[in-house]
């Protein structure tokens, strides 16, 4: 499907019958490709419509990265231009799938593969804080994302229900380890909902809660 901006989405029938999607984003600057890491969602985000689906299974890490080689494709068909970024926010929680993500990015940014930056690459997590810390530990190169919404646990709860066996205090100790030991900014991605998420006291709060680690 291509929308009037040009944004493509594609799906992609896997061997076993499943489904997962993909899309293309074009910009003047960037081409990015956003890719799946499950079919379905365990994490039951109540504004994601992979969170209504079953998780069913893991990708493994060639699923993975064919999403990428297909939409590379696209990119070059379509605008006449390669990947220059890739972000893993399609269906299903990368940090759930830990091991065939990174295994991924490896095939990614592979002299055999794609030869792509990590630089160009993010990760985006619901907020599951030992993970983060794993990331941490095993000192990746590419850009973590939060999806964060809300910077308040009473209403982080209500949208997102991971949030209470991981809330805001405990995320943002696993945020900060990870920049001090990747020295990666993390990026904060907040959907604004009408009147939920919106007035001046949440901005106050997005701004107290972010000005805590180094962030884009």
């Amino acid at each position: 499907q291509t929308s009037g901006d040009g944004t493509v989405k594609s799906a992609f029938k896997l061997h076993d019958g499943h489904w997962v999607e993909g899309v293309l984003i074009p910009t003047t600057s960037r081409m990015t490709a956003c890719i799946s890491s499950q079919v379905g969602c365990s994490l039951s985000c109540k504004f994601c419509a992979t969170g209504y689906m079953d998780r069913k299974r893991n990708l493994d890490s060639g699923e993975i990265y064919d999403q990428v080689v297909a939409i590379d494709r696209q990119a070059r068909d379509q605008y006449q231009k390669a990947l220059s970024n890739i972000v893993y926010m399609g269906m299903g929680e990368p940090l759930l799938n830990y091991k065939n993500v990174l295994q991924s990015v490896e095939y990614i940014t592979s002299d055999k593969g794609l030869g792509m930056s990590p630089k160009r690459i993010t990760v985006s997590t619901a907020g599951i804080a030992k993970m983060i810390r794993k990331l941490a530990d095993d000192e990746v190169k590419f850009n973590l994302a939060l999806s964060l919404h809300a910077a308040n646990d009473e209403k982080r709860n209500q949208i997102m229900p991971i949030n209470e066996q991981n809330n805001l205090p405990v995320l943002l100790e696993a945020l900060q380890y990870f920049y001090s030991k990747t020295k990666n900014p993390v990026t904060f991605e907040y959907i604004v909902f009408h009147n939920f998420n919106d007035s001046l006291k949440d901005a106050e709060e997005l701004y107290q809660f972010c000005k805590r680690v180094p962030s884009k």
